[in-house]
């Protein structure tokens, strides 16, 4: 069995040309700045995996952005969606992209691990959601992978972190059905999330979680107020590396 690398970014809120940039930063340049160092650094990895929130808008105008970036990167590349994509126009932009039961999810196999692509979007607001369809689907697939290693790229963290405005949208899980999937499984198992904007890393359900920073803008760590703080930190990005049931993550601020 060979070491694997793959590479993560999150939460690039990427806008059509003429948009207000979120937090008037504008995130274009920050992305490219990152897929240079990964393309003059770490092009020998197998995949980078992009989770969620990868516009502002929503719209098929800044879908056409990311597309022009990703076009000429010479790693294949895996979309996910997050609160502010819109799947339609996702699709619209990018026709491959694999979907299940109108889901953009899809799963695969790398080298004897799992790689589980789940779409946590929900039919409104920000929070993340798991219907009966995408979590019989994700019961099928962590029955299919038996006790190989699996890592679960989702958008929403299903756990608190201690900051209030960012606890109320995360995925919720009423009837503890993916939490219950999740503890009947014994075999290696790893969720890596993004939209929190910030690097976190425990255990929920039984198994470690890590949630990845931005490459936009970080968030402040705060667990008295209730309203958000964004701060010019560096974009970061996650290179992984699998060798068997090892998973080694590195969080990378790109200076």
């Amino acid at each position: 069995m060979n070491t694997h690398k793959l590479l993560w970014i999150t939460d690039l809120h990427l806008v059509e040309p003429g948009h207000p940039w979120p937090q008037h930063v504008d995130p274009l340049p920050r992305l490219h700045a990152v897929l240079n160092e990964l393309r003059d650094q770490h092009e020998d990895a197998d995949r980078l995996i992009l989770t969620g929130d990868l516009v502002q808008s929503g719209s098929v105008q800044s879908y056409q952005v990311l597309r022009d970036v990703l076009q000429d990167f010479p790693i294949p590349w895996r979309l996910l969606v997050g609160n502010h994509d819109k799947r339609d126009n996702l699709r619209e932009v990018f026709p491959r992209v694999p979907v299940t039961e109108g889901f953009l999810q899809f799963a695969e196999e790398l080298d004897g691990t799992h790689l589980i692509y789940l779409d946590t979007q929900a039919e409104t607001g920000h929070h993340g959601e798991l219907c009966p369809a995408r979590l019989a689907w994700l019961a099928a697939q962590l029955q299919r992978a038996g006790a190989s290693p699996v890592l679960i790229f989702m958008h929403h963290p299903p756990v608190a972190i201690g900051m209030p405005p960012l606890d109320r949208l995360r995925l919720r899980d009423p009837d503890n059905a993916f939490s219950r999937l999740l503890r009947a499984r014994a075999a290696p198992t790893q969720l890596l999330c993004g939209h929190l904007h910030r690097n976190v890393s425990g255990r929920w359900a039984g198994h470690p979680f890590t949630v990845l920073d931005s490459t936009h803008l970080p968030l402040r760590f705060d667990m008295v107020s209730d309203r958000l703080t964004r701060y010019p930190g560096a974009p970061t990005y996650g290179v992984i590396l699998l060798d068997g049931d090892s998973v080694v993550i590195n969080a990378v601020q790109q200076l």
